[in-house]
């Protein structure tokens, strides 16, 4: 198997995954809430890039919620920003979610060619490293970055990933991978090798404190979401 990271959702553009698994991380926040939503309960979730898009597909379905942010604030007039505290069981289950943000869901929609896509975020990841070992297929782990630039929360996530499936079978791996591996092997604390990076330090800033926390939690839920048909389901239930 050889696992590629990609460091932003536009270097994800013009690649081609065919043949390929892709796991997409955008730890602040939009795969932390596609997450939090599916293992509370949330039906499914439809992503967009544009914020247009999003709309009609609410229009057209005339029902479900409208979730998303721009510069990592709630679009206004949606029911739901991109904190993942807001997404509780009893707001959301069995919901319809159409969701836009500045990064994760361009990762997404940026992805589509890939045999199988995967949502991951500090809170699945043992369980994402299960499904992708169930194949022998190369893996590319794509980063959404922040406005189309490194964001080390992703990258640290995505290094934890590759390291967990090295130490289970032999990979191949190129430089820049083999350096967030690296990074994954001597980082004990997540928040500490986080806390002041850009993005870490941004959502601080605008009042996200309490998001960062939760974002950061390793292994909470067991659940694989998985983006199919223009759709994120969950294809594990959560045993939490």
């Amino acid at each position: 198997m050889r696992i590629e990271i990609l460091a932003s959702a536009k270097e994800a553009l013009n690649k081609n995954f065919k043949g390929k698994n892709v796991v997409v991380i955008d730890v602040l926040r939009a795969t932390t809430v596609m997450i939090t939503a599916l293992k509370n309960g949330a039906e499914k979730i439809y992503p967009f890039k544009e914020i247009k898009e999003a709309v009609e597909k609410r229009e057209e379905l005339k029902d479900g919620f409208l979730a998303g942010e721009r510069k990592g604030l709630k679009i206004e007039g949606f029911d739901f920003g991109n904190s993942p505290l807001e997404f509780t069981e009893e707001k959301i289950k069995g919901k319809v979610i159409c969701m836009t943000t500045s990064n994760g869901t361009r990762a997404i929609e940026n992805s589509q060619s890939a045999d199988n896509i995967y949502i991951a975020s500090y809170l699945n990841v043992t369980s994402i490293v299960e499904k992708i070992m169930e194949s022998d297929k190369d893996l590319v782990i794509v980063c959404a970055g922040t406005d189309d630039e490194f964001s080390l929360d992703d990258s640290l996530c995505a290094g934890i990933i590759a390291n967990k499936i090295s130490e289970k079978k032999k990979v191949l791996m190129d430089d820049f991978t083999i350096s967030l591996q690296n990074l994954a092997k001597f980082s004990k604390n997540i928040k500490e090798v986080l806390e002041e990076s850009k993005h870490y330090s941004y959502l601080k800033k605008i009042g996200y404190e309490s998001d960062l926390e939760y974002c950061l939690t390793l292994d909470l839920c067991d659940i694989v979401p998985e983006y199919k048909n223009q759709e994120i389901t969950n294809k594990k239930a959560s045993l939490s």
